[in-house]
C-alpha cells in the first residue's frame, strides 16, 4: 500500500514537472520563431529594389511581394548584356489563415514559422530604400497562459 502511494506521488511529480518544463520552453520557442522569421525575410528583402516591391513609400501591408536578382539568361551574371539587372519571379511573404508565416515562390508555398499573430511591412515616407518589418508571435500553454514576443527589423534595400 505504501509502495503504491509513493509510486503514484512520483508519477504525479513527473507529470507536473514535464508540464512546467514545456510551459517554460514556450518563450524560447517563440523567440526562435521570431528571430528565424526576421532573418529569413531580411536576407531576401535586402536584395530587392524599392521599385520591385508591392509596397510604396509611406504605406504598409500585411503581405509583401517582391523580386530578387536572378540570372535568367544563364550567363553566370544577374546583369544582362546592356547592364540591366535581371529579376526573378515574384516572392511573397504573408500570413496564412492559421497563423503561419508562409513564403510563396514560383507557385510553391512553404511555411517559415508558426504562431505568428501579427505581421506588417511598411515603407516610411521620405526613406525610399528603407523597409520595416514588425512581427508578433504568440502561443498559449496548456493552462491558458498567453506568451508573446515581438521583433522589428529595418532593412535597407538595394538601389
Amino acid at each position: 500500500m505504501v509502495f503504491s502511494i509513493v509510486a503514484l506521488a512520483l508519477g504525479y511529480a513527473v507529470v507536473v514537472g514535464k508540464s512546467a518544463l514545456l510551459s517554460s520552453d514556450i518563450p524560447t520557442q517563440l523567440r526562435q520563431n521570431v528571430i528565424f522569421s526576421i532573418m529569413s525575410m531580411a536576407h531576401e528583402l535586402r536584395q530587392t529594389a524599392p521599385a520591385k516591391t508591392n509596397i510604396t513609400e509611406g504605406t504598409s501591408s500585411s503581405a509583401i511581394t517582391f523580386k530578387t536578382p536572378y540570372d535568367s539568361d544563364s550567363d553566370g551574371d544577374v546583369v544582362d548584356k546592356i547592364g540591366n539587372v535581371e529579376w526573378g519571379q515574384d516572392i511573397t511573404y504573408a500570413l496564412d489563415g492559421s497563423g503561419q508565416l508562409s513564403r510563396t515562390y514560383a507557385g510553391t508555398t512553404s511555411v517559415i514559422a508558426p504562431n505568428i499573430s501579427s505581421l506588417e511591412f511598411s515603407r516610411p515616407a521620405g526613406q525610399d530604400e528603407i523597409l520595416q518589418i514588425d512581427i508578433i508571435v504568440q502561443k498559449k500553454d496548456g493552462q491558458g497562459k498567453v506568451y508573446q514576443d515581438a521583433e522589428q527589423a529595418i532593412i535597407k534595400m538595394r538601389n
